[in-house]
């Protein structure tokens, strides 16, 4: 949970709320509680999936398992390869944050690369090591974001959040898949580590206080920011957390406080990419026959397939840097793309496990 929690930042604050303010208007903070009933339906499925996990046993190796060697490898392939797309473009979007916030007019294939290079040395590592990380992490990043909403509150003109109609029901409804895309990914990508745990079964009521608590983060989060800019403007902001933070004055002396602030969030995107490369090189090697341990590895055994960590490093920094050129096909694929992909990848694996164990079990 406490990795979870952090590498979700890496998305909400790209996301929220500029994303889908304007399909919302001032009912945009409504849009995360608004995806508590499909969170609920999804963290119901993954649960009943986990609980299927031996020990030592991760997605991918439970993947195998269900659907056999041939489709299961298939399968295996398939997630390899949306990894590496998925931490391309958490690579990509992450050198744009840099550049619209600290260093503008700079080179974004230079940040993708050496936030690559970064990933590759975490997912070289042990996989416990991104779980202690993000244990140390976890409240210096709630106390900043914690520190800025309270401060961001006396500045809530709460005209720009009331009223609320009937007729906001259905664009709510829609600016919700954004969280449940958020959250649904975040929670998939925490199951291929399901062998750092002992088998324990019974995660749906954790995953269910942990989605509640992340649906009131991401409701103050967008209240504080559409509640102090409006909706309109909002949704022409590139970055409204970060404008957010630009224009906040703590304790009437501190100001300008965004280039720490944006530096401090480097830290969801490193976890989020090491883990993804993490998940990528063993989905890898589990597909080449290998069974690849989760804990104690050596850094690097070449007999052990370990040249393929650095291998998947170089496919997603080539994938960030060839998929958005510039700002605009950016968006694109941050606001449009990936979404679609990951909604329907999460949701469609996880039932296809289900069902295809649920049929091998019929007499």
């Amino acid at each position: 949970m406490a990795l979870c929690t952090v590498i979700l930042m890496a998305p909400a604050l790209r996301l929220f709320p500029s994303g889908y303010t304007a399909l919302a208007g001032r009912a945009a903070w409504l849009s995360a509680p608004a995806a508590i009933p499909l969170m609920l339906l999804y963290i119901w499925l993954i649960s009943r999936l986990m609980d299927k996990m031996k020990e030592n046993e991760g997605l991918a190796e439970l993947t195998l398992r269900i659907l056999g060697k041939k489709a299961g490898k298939a399968v295996l392939l398939l997630i390899s390869a949306w990894l590496l797309l998925f931490g391309g473009f958490v690579l990509r979007s992450g050198a744009d944050r840099l550049i619209t916030t600290i260093f503008p007019d700079s080179d974004p294939a230079v940040f993708t690369a050496v936030m690559g290079f970064i990933g590759l040395v975490a997912a070289l590592g042990p996989a416990r090591s991104l779980v202690r990380i993000a244990k140390l992490v976890r409240p210096v990043v709630l106390s900043v974001l914690s520190l800025v909403l309270v401060f961001a509150f006396f500045s809530i003109d709460f005209t720009n959040l009331l009223p609320v109609v009937a007729q906001d029901a259905g664009p709510v409804f829609q600016a919700s898949m954004t969280v449940t895309e958020i959250i649904a990914v975040m929670l998939f990508l925490s199951c291929f580590l399901g062998g750092l745990t002992d088998k324990a079964p019974g995660c749906f009521r954790a995953y269910c206080v942990w989605m509640l608590l992340m649906v009131l983060l991401l409701t103050l989060l967008d209240m504080a920011i559409v509640g102090t800019f409006g909706a309109e403007l909002t949704s022409r902001l590139t970055r409204p957390f970060f404008s957010l933070v630009r224009n906040l004055v703590f304790f009437k002396s501190l100001e300008r406080m965004e280039a720490l602030v944006v530096a401090l969030w480097i830290f969801p995107d490193f976890l989020l990419v090491s883990l993804v490369l993490f998940s990528a090189q063993h989905t890898l090697r589990l597909l080449m026959g290998e069974s690849p341990a989760f804990r104690g590895e050596p850094l690097l055994n070449i007999s052990r397939k370990r040249w393929l960590v650095p291998v998947c490093a170089a496919v997603s920094v080539t994938c960030g840097i060839l998929i958005a050129p510039n700002h605009i096909s950016l968006d694109f694929w941050s606001e449009k793309l990936i979404p679609l992909i990951n909604l329907l990848f999460v949701f469609s694996l996880v039932c296809l496990l289900l069902l295809v164990d649920r049929l091998k079990k019929r007499p």
